[in-house]
C-alpha cells in the first residue's frame, strides 16, 4: 500500500460511523452511475448493518469530504464445523485503480481471521451484486475462485409478451397464506442443489417476503400438478423496477 494513493498522507483510514450513512448513500449513487444501476445491490444497507454489529468490522477511506472506498466484513455462526465470513466493500470511480480495492480486500481477509471462531473451518465469501472486471481481477489475483454468478436480464415492457399456454395437467395459485408454503417447497426443490444453497427455515423464508412493503403476492406464482409445486414465481416492485425476485422450476 506504501507505493499507492491509498497510503497518501490527506488520507484517513478509519471505521464506519452511523452518521456516515448520507456519505454512503453518495458513493453508492457515484457507483451506479459508472457501474450502471441495479436494485439489488444494497451498500448503505451492508454497510451500516456491519456497523451496527461491530464497528471494527468496516473500514473506510475518508478524502477530501468523501468517502474513497469502504470494506465490511460479517462473521455467520458457524454450522457443522464450518463458519462462512462474508466480504464486502466498494471504491468510488474516482478513486479506483489506485490501490483501495487491493487495501481494503487485504484488511477485510486479515479481520476475517481475525474475528473466526477458533474451532472452526473459515469460509471466506466475497458477495458482490455490482461487480466490474477491475473487482473480478483483484479477486482472482488475491485466490478468491468464481463459484456462483447471476445476471439480471432486462425487458421492455413495450415488447408483447409471448403466448404460452401451461399444460393442461398444470394450474397456478398466487400468493396467500395457505399457498405460501408451497411457494417454499417449490424454492426448496428447484434450488436445493445450487452451489452454496442456504436452505433456510421455512417460516423465515416466507416472513422475509411478507416483511417486504415492496413484495407483491398477487402478482407472485406457484405452479401445481395436482398438490405438488413444480415451479414458482416471486414478484416485487421497486427501484423502479417491475422485479422478478425469484424463479424456480423444479427438476424433472
Amino acid at each position: 500500500m506504501k507505493d499507492s494513493a491509498a497510503a497518501a498522507p490527506w488520507m484517513t483510514w478509519r471505521a464506519l460511523d452511523p452518521r456516515d450513512s448520507a456519505a454512503l448513500h453518495e458513493l453508492d449513487a457515484a457507483c451506479k452511475q459508472v457501474d450502471g444501476v441495479e436494485p439489488v445491490s444494497d451498500l448503505p444497507g451492508d454497510a451500516l448493518a456491519a456497523c451496527r454489529d461491530n464497528p471494527d468490522n468496516t473500514f473506510c477511506a475518508e478524502t477530501r469530504g468523501k468517502l474513497a472506498a469502504v470494506g465490511w466484513v460479517v462473521a455467520r455462526p458457524a454450522v457443522a464445523g464450518t463458519q462462512t465470513i462474508l466480504l464486502g466493500g466498494r471504491v468510488h470511480p474516482d478513486d479506483r485503480l489506485k490501490g483501495f480495492g487491493t487495501a481494503l480486500l487485504s484488511w477485510s481477509h486479515d479481520r476475517a481471521l481475525g474475528v473466526a471462531a477458533p474451532d472452526a473451518a473459515v469460509r471466506l465469501v466475497i458477495k458482490n451484486e455490482a461487480l466490474t472486471a477491475d473487482a473480478h481481477t483483484i479477486y482472482l489475483e488475491a485466490g478468491f475462485e468464481p463459484l456462483f454468478a447471476e445476471h439480471m436480464l432486462v425487458r421492455s415492457f413495450e415488447d408483447p409478451l409471448p403466448e404460452v399456454e401451461l399444460p393442461s395437467h398444470i394450474h397456478t395459485a398466487d400468493w396467500q397464506a395457505d399457498t405460501a408454503p408451497l411457494f417454499f417447497r417449490a424454492y426448496q426443490l428447484s434450488f436445493a442443489d445450487r452451489p452454496g444453497f442456504p436452505d433456510p427455515d421455512g417460516e423465515d423464508w416466507i416472513g422475509e417476503y411478507e416483511r417486504e412493503e415492496s413484495f407483491r403476492p398477487d402478482l407472485s406464482r406457484v405452479a401445481l400438478a395436482g398438490d405438488e409445486p413444480v415451479g414458482f414465481v416471486t414478484c416485487d416492485i421497486f427501484g423502479g423496477f417491475a422485479w422478478i425476485t425469484q424463479a424456480g422450476v423444479v427438476p424433472a
